[in-house]
């Protein structure tokens, strides 16, 4: 566009009036705020807020370590092989405790 045809718009704009907003546009404004959620930043996580999430997957993980090992000790102790108690009861019987030697 020329420079002449941009000032006779702007010309034009100038003696128009100004479109006027509907009369509840400040109610429709506040409406269509607190219809809106409010976004929360997200915070940076904590150690706690960490540990919180994992602790249900550590406490499955840690039930199950034992569950497998009362059955390992079952089943050595059904095949005759010593349990947990006299494995160890075994091993402290070959070790000098007192210090005196063997």
């Amino acid at each position: 566009m020329n420079e002449k045809k941009i000032q006779k718009l702007f010309a034009a704009a100038r003696h128009e009036t100004a479109p006027q907003p509907p009369a509840d546009f400040a109610a429709d404004v506040l409406r269509a705020v607190r219809r809106e959620p409010t976004i929360k930043p997200a915070a940076a996580d904590t150690l706690v807020t960490q540990l919180n999430r994992l602790f249900p997957r550590v406490a499955l993980a840690a039930a199950a370590v034992i569950a497998v090992c009362i059955a390992v000790d079952l089943g050595f102790t059904s095949a005759g092989l010593p349990g947990l108690d006299d494995g160890a009861a075994q091993l402290t019987s070959q070790f000098d405790l007192n210090g005196d030697e063997l």
